[in-house]
């Protein structure tokens, strides 16, 4: 019997510090991974540092008919054939629900949302022919509310039921579909998120301070339990919500 084909994974937002994280632990798996994101610069980073193991796509996911484009040219680069598909890419914002514009709200849901099912629905049938997995980066904040961010809870927490909603459908397809809900994790999203409350000193302060683990997860940690989740020993796991936020919605 030949050796097992390298897996294929796809990989939204790649170029973000979750995004990294998530496509070298997949890589350090032995699958190859095309990641989506509309950081071209980052992304060429990652097709120095991973070499030939990292294929970019360059795309705002926000617009429609670009994501159409890059995710046809993709199939064809996938052959038919997805083992691992991570919807990851997303955006934050600190908004009061009287000052949330439409042109907010609209941006949110689109990245955060709608691209991760239109991108599933595009790979569908490559995922089918695989038998392959769906992982969906929601939130913490999919499970629990905070002021600010109606919006973004609305976003993360509609991509979380269709987590749930998908792993029962594609199950007898021998599609496993889970969620990933990282709490407040130490990258450049987050820190730009603290600079939006005023004193980003304080804000990181009172953030770690309701972490009963008393500091800020790092991306990597986010990425192992997708690595986990993607890879054979999490073969019965299908429809969960993995919480990575160091207890901060046990309390």
């Amino acid at each position: 019997m030949g050796a097992r084909a390298a897996r294929q994974a796809v990989v939204s937002g790649a170029a973000g510090g979750i995004g990294r994280a998530i496509a070298r632990a997949l890589i350090a798996q032995g699958a190859t991974v095309h990641g989506l994101d509309k950081d071209g610069e980052g992304q060429a980073r990652l097709e120095h540092e991973l070499g030939g193991r990292f294929i970019a796509h360059v795309v705002d996911l926000a617009d429609r008919s670009a994501t159409d484009q890059v995710l046809e040219g993709l199939l064809r680069r996938l052959d038919g054939r997805c083992d691992i598909l991570v919807n990851n890419a997303g955006i934050a914002a600190l908004r009061p629900l009287a000052a949330c514009e439409d042109a907010l709200l609209d941006a949110l849901l689109a990245v955060n949302f709608t691209a991760a099912f239109r991108i599933t629905r595009a790979l569908l049938p490559a995922l089918k022919a695989s038998g392959g997995t769906i992982i969906n980066v929601a939130s913490e904040l999919a499970l629990i509310g905070a002021p600010g961010y109606a919006a973004y809870c609305a976003s993360k927490g509609a991509l979380l039921a269709f987590s749930r909603a998908l792993a029962v459908e594609l199950a007898g397809d021998a599609i496993r579909v889970n969620a990933v809900c990282p709490g407040p994790i130490d990258t450049a999203m987050l820190a730009g998120e603290f600079a939006t409350r005023g004193d980003p000193v304080r804000a990181r302060s009172e953030e770690t301070a309701a972490i009963p683990l008393g500091r800020l997860g790092v991306a990597t940690e986010v990425a192992s339990v997708v690595a986990f989740l993607a890879s054979d020993a999490a073969g019965f796991v299908n429809g969960a919500a993995w919480v990575v936020d160091g207890g901060k919605t046990a309390r």
